[in-house]
């Protein structure tokens, strides 16, 4: 494919995903967006946020003043957004556009990949609207943006990764996805090597400690470095430490049932139940199905997700893949919250920018018929929830 042809086929994914998504859900509720409120303060000079609605919870205040304990990235994205705007600007159709643009950059990532057109287009509307993608953007709260911020960055430095291989731009990619997310930063030794096994001029396991690896992870390092310089300003600017980032007082709300604190081994199976085995509850009514707010497992919102499994094991960036998707599960499994009110399981999010390139690999030599199968179910499954997520309110 040329690369007039490609970018004009990037132009028709985002646009057609994009509007899909408002097709989903036009009435745009708009509702807790309090990232539009942290734009909107950094435009005028200030820290602290003010004149959100009353009801709006999970702020912190100190001395004062009200500040925000949510990761910057979804902020920064919205600066010329707010500024054209103000607060009126409707976060929930932002978060449409930039679903819109992730699900752009999943079919440039795959292609990139070298999976083929059709695995890359069968690939990419599994991401769009064979997982909880589909849901989260078309809620689009202040949580469930964040989810969406990892991915763009996370797509972005794959893109990196599977391209030039410029350690500096994977480091600032890797930087605000943790910007958006800090969890995520437990995949990121899978992200670095991934990187050198690319970049790797000769075999074996010293790949990874010969001088051009070197120069690569300092690279990546320097990425990282504005990110985190960010991030610690911002955090001793209004909390007086570079590592207070203000969401355990925020949050504190949130342990009051919790009696093994913010991370203990004895909170995974809890994960694993609404993760893996967590089903639909049944309803006497149409459609009969109907979600658990506490969430439901991936298997049953998405097991066309299963052909990841598929991928040849035996490549290596295949098994550096799967250490992303591992150590971004292992980061949150042992974390005290598995998400509410939510369809699916939407900390999937985090790790799904590397599970999509799986999918999409482990689609060769797969039967057909078995494929669109699984595909057309997982799409109308996620098409459930996101009805009942406009019909409960979500």
């Amino acid at each position: 494919m040329s690369p007039g042809r490609r970018r004009i086929a990037a132009a028709a994914v985002f646009l057609g995903v994009a509007l899909l998504y408002y097709a989903s859900n036009p009435r745009l509720p708009d509702a807790y967006k309090h990232h539009v409120y942290v734009t909107d303060a950094w435009l005028h000079g200030r820290l602290d946020v003010s004149g959100y609605p009353g009801h709006y919870h999970d702020w912190v205040t100190v001395d004062g003043k009200v500040h925000s304990p949510f990761g910057p990235t979804p902020a920064i994205l919205m600066v010329p957004f707010v500024w054209w705007w103000g607060t009126a600007l409707n976060m929930n159709a932002f978060s449409m556009g930039l679903a819109g643009l992730n699900a752009m950059l999943c079919w440039l990532l795959l292609v990139r990949v070298g999976v083929g057109p059709r695995r890359a287009a069968l690939g990419t509307l599994v991401f769009a609207f064979g997982t909880v993608n589909w849901f989260t953007a078309i809620i689009g709260t202040t949580w469930f943006l964040s989810h969406l911020c990892v991915e763009v960055f996370l797509l972005l430095a794959l893109l990196e990764v599977f391209g030039k291989g410029r350690g500096i731009i994977v480091g600032l990619c890797v930087g605000f996805a943790v910007l958006a997310r800090p969890n995520v930063a437990a995949a990121g030794p899978a992200m670095l090597l991934l990187l050198l096994d690319r970049r790797a001029v000769r075999p074996g396991l010293m790949r990874f400690f010969d001088a051009r690896a070197f120069t690569c992870a300092v690279l990546v390092g320097i990425g990282l470095a504005f990110p985190a310089g960010l991030e610690m300003w911002l955090n001793w600017a209004r909390f007086g430490s570079v590592l207070d980032t203000g969401y355990g007082t925020a949050a504190e709300i949130y342990l009051a049932n919790r009696p093994h604190g913010w991370y203990d081994i004895r909170y995974l199976p809890r994960h694993l139940h609404i993760a893996v085995f967590r089903g639909w509850d049944f309803v006497d009514q149409m459609p009969y199905l109907k979600p658990s707010s506490e969430g439901l497992s991936i298997l049953v919102t998405s097991p066309v997700l299963l052909y990841a499994f598929a991928a040849p094991w035996r490549e290596s960036p295949v098994k550096f893949l799967w250490l992303g998707v591992a150590l971004t599960a292992g980061a949150l499994f042992p974390y005290f919250y598995q998400g509410w009110v939510q369809f699916g399981y939407r900390y999937l999010l985090d790790a799904l920018p590397y599970l999509i390139i799986l999918v999409a690999v482990g689609f060769a030599g797969q039967r057909r018929m078995s494929v669109s199968l699984l595909l057309v179910v997982s799409v109308l499954l996620n098409a459930l929830g996101v009805y009942w997520g406009k019909t409960l309110g979500w």
